[in-house]
């Protein structure tokens, strides 16, 4: 320890005070007791070091300070006026009374200021001073948690940055702005209210400052040259922050409420982008991307669409600004540039201790493969959900609190009082550009109506509206206090919510009543229905061997783990032996890397995807001797494309929404989540329900997302069988993605390609694979590279056949396909033809009708899967091929019984049970 031991003790140590004070005792006993750290320490007490007065004094008074100070800053927060209203009831708070500490004011007064903190030693004349200071700072509108950081240097910033900020001052003219943005927030609200009566529209009256706040932000990236935004929130707010932060027109605003076409309004300039889909949704789900260039720079401000799932937009916005951030236009890694876009997500205060989404979300901020430099956490904090307060939504004190866990900042904030708000967003910048890190801001305010405009909440929650109902809204609370100041005058003050009314009402005006914009037939756009053509390809033999042969160019002194080695040399021969085939992983191999050369990047995320969770993959090799990492990816010629993959954390939800942000945001981007088993993709449904099968229809949000599920009964139970394929067939419509379930790699190849072909075009959709387990190295799947040369991606793959012969089709995807396919070499029968489904949705129904009318002897048709019968595609394709199978040809199921759960348990029934299956579809 260095001069200022005494100074940084309690912040140093922090909640480990007392045992500083134990070993402080130890020290006054035996000063070799101690280590020669403290010694120093306790020994600058003594001499003086601290401040000239500090020797003469009694010690057991130092050590009083020094319990005050440290839980000033610990417990401060605990007594601040953080809370407009209804102030809770908090239990066991410390005492901050120095007299309690067994000091006296007399005895602060003989201390010198130095001795609570150096850098306040030159602004007060003693303790008592700074110690008065400190108490009204850490109790004020403004409150602080940070002591539970276990970094050093961050703590101390943070310390220095708190304590020796000036006063908060703004000028006349900046008091004015503020007050006027208030006046526009409020008189929106209430224009709204007044006439459109019970019309929901979520208002933000109660955390209104929350608009200024945003504002004064894109004035602070300005500053930084950060030119881009990405705000992601739910609906509370929200047609406040689209309309005063991204601009949109009041006519347009005013006229979604009267159904009428909005898109009249829209700014000629270019400058607001509003998309919407077809099936469209309502106001306060929709978002929308505003260029200002106000501030002194062109900046970009988006806020992420966002359905009723509350914090589910979080990682989506967070995945949006990694793509602003990072530049993929060349080999290898992207290169990331934090400044290049700041994540901004406004959460509510019921959501953000209840959904566990916010918690895996946190968890990315830190983390290679997700981090966005840090990311800015709003809380609007309502202090209500929809009826539920605060005792019955939360264990914690704070809404706050799961921050705590990641060591993360937090500042509390009173909603009304403005001038506060504006320096929280201040610290919070700052700490975001120093330490790269997420921070909270927890917003304290109130909700002045029911969760929406039609609710009552005094029904439920007296007591809490009553105080509500009883105070002023935040345009006369803070115009008064500018009236008081002398910096506006009454009438100045009631001019400006008057125009903000006129203004409203002059636009209100503008609009045609009888110009109804409602659509009763809501069709699919042709470019949607048009789907992906399968074109043949030319890649040549000597391309695909070139690429090969780059894959093998490990550095001089890299090491291939030798067990490795001897596997991944077995990829050379299908270039050296036409009769060597290449198997899933190599085929994907080989796609990624044409991919590249093609100039599309690649973002490939999942857990344990780096090896693959079958030791299949192997796209990331480790020297066993050193640890060192090489990609050999990154070797391929020819190539502008960056190529990035990770393992990533045990989450599902976060990191689906985060790469589904990424490649909404970066379209001609191939982003692929990959589960470590099918069934995991459970746990993050609510993307696929609400943003990768909807947001186009609902919203005009493209994505072209990949995800890579495995799946297949092998006879491994319940778990880790079924991807639950059903449950994307049942969100199959509109062309609105691709389905598959492939048996052959050559087509993996293909489909990979065709997916990344269609990126950033007005017919991009996203791909739902399933993934083979025990597939991965099948010798029918796997085939020889003149497969995959001058082909195209088949949607069904149909064997040679003797069409005089055929009198039975059998129908099956994936490993139900290549099952009957192994069985039926072992006892060959030309009346039984096993035609492979590759692409379920969209059904292949004009393939499937050509084969059967080409069939002149058919006799049945069967369909054969390994899901039970009320899972897997069977409900899907029956009403396609009840349509297509001929009049008099039989159709029969064949496959497991219905089932609730979607595998046996025991691996030697799954045998019996699969072999059944096997049986009677082969059966004559």
């Amino acid at each position: 320890m260095q001069e200022k031991e005494l100074e940084n003790a309690p912040l140093r140590f922090g909640t480990n005070l007392g045992m500083i004070l134990e070993l402080h005792d130890m020290y006054q006993e035996d000063p070799n007791s101690v280590s020669e750290e403290m010694r120093t320490l306790f020994e600058s007490i003594g001499s003086g070091q601290a401040g000239t007065a500090v020797s003469n004094l009694d010690h057991s008074k130092v050590k009083g300070l020094l319990r005050l100070l440290d839980n000033i800053r610990l417990f401060g927060h605990l007594k601040s006026d953080i809370y407009p209203v209804y102030r809770p009831d908090v239990k066991n708070v410390p005492s901050l009374d120095f007299e309690d500490y067994g000091v006296t004011e007399d005895d602060l007064k003989k201390m010198p200021a130095s001795l609570v903190s150096s850098h306040l030693g030159d602004h007060y004349d003693n303790a008592y001073e700074a110690v008065s200071q400190l108490y009204e700072l850490y109790t004020g509108p403004l409150a602080y948690e940070y002591m539970h950081i276990n970094d050093t240097e961050e703590r101390q910033w943070l310390k220095e940055t708190i304590e020796q900020q000036s006063s908060i001052s703004l000028s006349d003219d900046e008091k004015k702005h503020l007050f006027k943005t208030l006046a526009k927030v409020e008189g929106f609200e209430k224009y709204l209210h007044k006439n459109f009566v019970g019309a929901k529209r979520f208002s933000i009256e109660g955390v209104d400052s929350l608009v200024p706040m945003l504002d004064h932000l894109l004035d602070l990236m300005a500053g930084e040259g950060i030119p881009n935004l990405q705000i992601g929130m739910a609906h509370r707010g929200r047609l406040n922050v689209l309309t005063h932060i991204l601009e949109k027109p009041y006519e347009m605003m005013i006229s979604e409420f009267m159904h009428t076409d909005p898109m009249k309004f829209l700014p000629e300039d270019g400058s607001l982008e509003i998309t919407q889909g077809w099936a469209r949704d309502v106001k306060y789900h929709l978002g929308g991307a505003k260029t200002r260039n106000d501030k002194g720079l062109d900046q970009r401000i988006s806020l992420a669409n966002n359905p009723s799932h509350l914090e589910v937009v979080g990682p989506v916005v967070l995945g949006k600004a990694r793509a602003q951030q990072e530049s993929t236009a060349h080999a290898g890694l992207p290169e990331q540039d934090f400044n290049q876009a700041i994540a901004a997500i406004i959460h509510g205060d019921a959501a953000f201790p209840g959904q566990g989404i916010v918690y895996e979300s946190l968890n990315l901020g830190k983390l290679d493969g997700y981090s966005v430099g840090g990311s800015l956490h709003i809380i609007a904090n309502n202090r209500i959900g929809f009826t539920t307060e605060e005792t019955d939504a939360r264990s914690t004190v704070y809404a706050s609190d799961a921050a705590l866990g990641f060591d993360l900042p937090v500042l509390h904030v009173n909603a009304d009082k403005p001038e506060h708000v504006l320096r929280s967003i201040e610290i919070a910048l700052k700490y975001r550009q120093k330490f790269n890190k997420d921070i909270v801001i927890d917003l304290v305010g109130y909700r002045r109506y029911g969760h929406n405009e039609m609710d009552e909440p005094t029904t439920t929650n007296p007591m809490l509206y009553k105080e509500i109902k009883e105070r002023e809204t935040i345009d006369e609370i803070y115009g008064n206090e500018l009236v008081e100041q002398e910096v506006i005058t009454e009438d100045e003050k009631k001019q400006v919510i008057q125009d903000v009314i006129d203004e409203m009402r002059a636009a209100h005006d503008k609009i045609d009543k009888s110009d109804t914009n409602i659509d009763s037939e809501l069709k699919t756009p042709e470019a949607v229905l048009k789907g992906h053509e399968n074109a043949v390809e030319s890649i040549t033999l000597d391309r695909l061997a070139a690429i090969n042969e780059t894959l093998f160019n490990y550095p001089e002194d890299f090491t291939v783990f030798k067990k490795l080695s001897n596997v991944l040399d077995r990829r050379k021969k299908p270039f050296e032996d036409e009769s060597a085939l290449i198997d899933w992983s190599h085929a994907e191999a080989l796609a990624f890397a044409t991919i590249n050369q093609d100039g599309t990047p690649i973002r490939l995320t999942g857990q344990d995807s780096e090896r693959g969770t079958f030791a299949q993959r192997h796209v990331v090799l480790h020297d066993p001797e050193t640890g060192k990492e090489f990609i050999p990816l990154h070797e391929v010629d020819d190539v502008n494309a960056s190529f990035d993959v990770h393992n990533s954390p045990l989450s599902e939800a976060a990191v689906v929404g985060f790469d589904y942000g990424y490649n909404v945001e970066n379209k001609k981007a191939l982003a692929i989540w990959e589960a470590q088993y099918g069934d995991f993709s459970n746990m993050a449904q609510v993307f696929y329900d609400n943003f990768l099968s909807a947001g186009n229809a609902k919203w005009g949000e493209q994505s072209g997302m990949t995800l890579f599920l495995p799946h297949g009964a092998e006879g491994q139970g319940a778990e880790h069988s079924s991807a639950r394929l059903e449950r994307y067939l049942q969100l199959a419509a509109e062309n609105n993605m691709t389905v598959a379930n492939l048996s052959s790699s050559s087509n993996y190849f293909h489909l990979l390609r065709r997916q990344a072909k269609y990126l950033g075009t007005d017919n991009m959709k996203p791909l739902v694979l399933m993934t083979p387990k025990s597939l991965l190295r099948n010798q029918i799947v796997s085939e020889p590279a003149s497969a995959f040369v001058e082909g195209s991606f088949k949607e069904v793959i149909i064997p040679e056949y003797k069409k005089t012969k055929v009198k039975k089709v059998l129908i099956a995807s994936g490993k139900m396909a290549i099952d009957l396919i192994t069985a039926q070499q072992d006892n060959p029968d030309d009346s039984i033809l096993v035609v492979r489904l590759e692409q379920i949705y969209p059904f292949p129904s004009e393939r499937i009708k050509d084969l059967f009318g080409d069939l002149k002897n058919l006799e049945e048709v069967r369909f054969v899967q390994e899901e039970p019968k009320n899972q897997g595609a069977y409900h899907y394709a029956l009403p396609y091929l009840l349509d297509i199978v001929p009049e008099k040809t039989e159709f029969n199921y064949v496959g497991r019984i219905r089932r609730a759960s979607t595998a046996e348990g025991d691996g030697e029934s799954y045998k019996l049970i699969q072999q059944n299956i096997i049986d009677n579809a082969l059966k004559s």
